[in-house]
């Protein structure tokens, strides 16, 4: 098996977002976008492409937030120990958008698909980290390739939607993991 051309992985992701955001723009340009966003699982070799709007983002934020105070209230009421009050009180981290790419709006608007990685992940050929608790090689990797093509959008102009939220995010997440806001624009 062979490793990906990241090169060329970065080509395809930038092509293939420049066209989400041009088709998304096109099909809705009264929404105000707030968020754009990368999710992904490179074991299965796919990246969606994810919008969010101002409207859904508030509506998500303020049902996360009632469902971390009812978990916080629930545990100073009953479970209230000390060995769990630092990891419940972070887990409880409010945030005045939503920044789960599930709860967006466009939740997969477009998909990328890069065939062949599945199986290079199961493979005898996949790289390990040098040291204990480095990243994943795939996710490490795609990690850069969402810095670039992000970077690159912005520096392009790229993120110039009918309407534009203030500020307006942009980020990658992988599958079942905290969303990583990278940027943050139109301040």
């Amino acid at each position: 098996m062979n490793a990906p051309n990241w090169n060329d992985v970065e080509i395809k992701l930038y092509e293939e977002s420049l066209a989400a955001i041009n088709n998304f723009s096109a099909e809705h340009p009264d929404e105000e976008v707030c968020y754009f966003a990368f999710d992904s699982e490179p074991y299965y070799g796919y990246v969606l492409i994810c919008f969010d709007t101002s409207d859904n983002s508030i509506s998500e934020a303020k049902l996360s937030a009632q469902r971390s105070l009812r978990r916080v209230t629930e545990f100073i009421q009953t479970d209230c120990d000390w060995q769990m009050a630092k990891s419940t009180m972070n887990s409880a981290n409010e945030l005045p958008f939503t920044n789960n790419t599930g709860d967006f709006k466009y939740q997969g608007y477009s998909e990328v698909n890069f065939e062949g990685w599945q199986e290079f992940a199961g493979s005898e050929d996949y790289p390990a980290g040098d040291f204990e608790g480095a990243d994943d090689y795939l996710e490490g990797n795609m990690a850069i390739i969402f810095w670039k093509v992000i970077d690159r959008l912005i520096k392009e102009g790229r993120f110039s939607f009918p309407r534009m939220a203030s500020p307006f995010f942009a980020g990658y997440g992988f599958h079942d993991e905290d969303q990583v806001l990278l940027r943050m624009l139109n301040w």
